[in-house]
């Protein structure tokens, strides 16, 4: 399985093993709810947690939530709560999104606020070393005791700041130096250490959670790709320089951002679509769906014509898998799958591949179910339970259409389909009166006609 590793900037191969593949995923910093550009980010190492374990390989998987930072007490102090209280409330947002957007629970979900002994412990070890230094307002990683430090980002220690989501403290070293623990000001949270009351950096959080959990060297760390630098570039040099690890992950996967006008979605500049908001509208499938057609290194640029557009593709790959009836697949179709994703992940040339099978099924007009038995194993591997969904929807008694307006089937798939083709003639016999009707007898069922100019197309609102 070849990926792109951002160490090193190049492919690599990840090979497969009898023990289990250690996965970390950066998660939320819970002071707001998710926006869109969450949801890609976790779609995207949800299909490579998937895949594997439909190679059979053991993961372990790991997903953090940051709920103390300095943005997180910002928002308690306007609001005059506790911080713990709006970390939970957004955590639960986040998860609750997630779900619907159906992405696998972690193995192990931390918190950073119930590893701050293990988080005191590897700041010890950096100052111990000679790594880091203690000042009045924290403790902080001298950059220059590191030798190799940007060798994730690649960039030259001179053109940077620090990072810190804070303004620069006077009292450090050298302003590339970034904080491990930083002392608590007047009405901020703390914890005690041997440095004083306080509160741990961003960075260091990361790293003591993958440490306590996973061990100090690990497979796969993914995350977005603006947290290359500081955020993983920190990750790396405090963990590798902490634990006397040559390499503390062999592997770095990161998403492309999601665009919004060509701009990045980002919670800082207030420039964001909420998530929860749109899986509300299309429903969490296609959302994930929308996510999916673009390579999960590649900026995707966000907009409801594109949500529409996915939600009508969908469609189409449901309608024609059905219900799944029997278990046999067409293994060579599943080796073109595996070969697809072995390449980088490639979601959009395997969703490419979907509607080609279904292009060549319908053309060649040969027993469908071996092929839809195997369209629906590939969506299952890319997160999509269409089975379970189809049985829901046929729950729906759509009969008395039959006899209402003269159609023919027995599912409710057949009956769909067969009132839009009745439609199509009431159209173009310029009976829209009719032609309405029918449109509107379906939306009592929660089901909604969508006309275009090739076909019209349909959606279940409840799926």
């Amino acid at each position: 399985m070849k990926l792109y590793n951002s160490l090193g900037q190049k492919y690599q191969y990840l090979e497969l093993k009898e023990n289990s593949i250690k996965i970390y995923l950066c998660g939320p910093t819970v002071q707001s709810p998710p926006h869109l550009g969450h949801g890609k980010s976790v779609v995207s190492f949800d299909v490579l947690i998937r895949y594997l374990r439909s190679l059979n390989q053991k993961v372990t998987y790991v997903r953090n939530i940051t709920d103390i930072e300095d943005k997180i007490i910002d928002k308690a102090l306007e609001e005059g709560i506790g911080f713990e209280e709006i970390s939970k409330r957004n955590s639960l947002i986040f998860k609750k999104t997630y779900a619907d957007l159906n992405c696998l629970e972690p193995d192990f979900e931390p918190e950073a606020t119930k590893y701050i002994g293990e988080i005191l412990n590897l700041i010890d070890l950096l100052v111990d070393k000679g790594y880091a230094y203690h000042s009045p307002s924290g403790v902080y990683f001298s950059v220059k005791k590191y030798s190799r430090y940007m060798e994730l980002s690649n960039r030259k220690v001179d053109d940077t700041v620090s990072g810190e989501r804070i303004n620069l403290e006077e009292d450090k070293e050298s302003k590339e130096d970034f904080a491990l623990w930083k002392s608590s000001k007047e009405g901020e949270p703390y914890w005690e250490s041997k440095w004083g009351n306080g509160r741990p950096g961003w960075h260091i959080e990361c790293s003591a959670m993958v440490a306590s959990i996973l061990g100090t060297e690990i497979d796969i760390h993914c995350g977005g790709n603006d947290l290359i630098f500081p955020h993983h570039e920190n990750e790396i040099a405090q963990s590798q320089a902490g634990y006397d690890v040559e390499t503390f992950s062999n592997f770095w996967l990161h998403n492309g951002m999601l665009q919004l006008a060509g701009e990045k979605m980002a919670k800082s500049t207030g420039h964001v679509k909420p998530l929860l908001e749109y899986i509300e509208i299309y429903g969490g499938e296609v959302i994930r769906f929308f996510y999916l057609r673009s390579h999960y290194r590649s900026p995707q640029e966000f907009s409801e014509e594109l949500l529409k557009e996915s939600r009508t593709t969908l469609n189409r790959i449901k309608y024609f898998v059905g219900n799944n009836i029997t278990e046999e697949i067409d293994h060579n179709l599943i080796e073109k799958f595996n070969l697809i994703m072995d390449d980088d992940l490639n979601t959009p040339k395997a969703i490419a591949l979907i509607f080609n099978i279904i292009k060549d099924a319908k053309r060649s007009d040969k027993d469908s179910v071996v092929i839809k038995n195997t369209i629906g194993k590939i969506m299952s591997v890319l997160g999509f339970d269409l089975n379970d969904q189809y049985n829901d929807f046929e729950k729906i008694n759509l009969k008395d259409l039959v006899d209402e307006f003269y159609l023919e089937g027995k599912t409710n798939l057949e009956i769909i389909q067969s009132l839009i083709n009745k439609r199509e003639e009431y159209r173009g016999s310029n009976d829209y009166k009719m032609s309405d009707e029918m449109r509107d007898r379906l939306l009592e069922f929660d089901i909604e006609l969508e006309d275009n100019i090739e076909q019209t197309d349909w959606f279940w609102r409840n799926s």
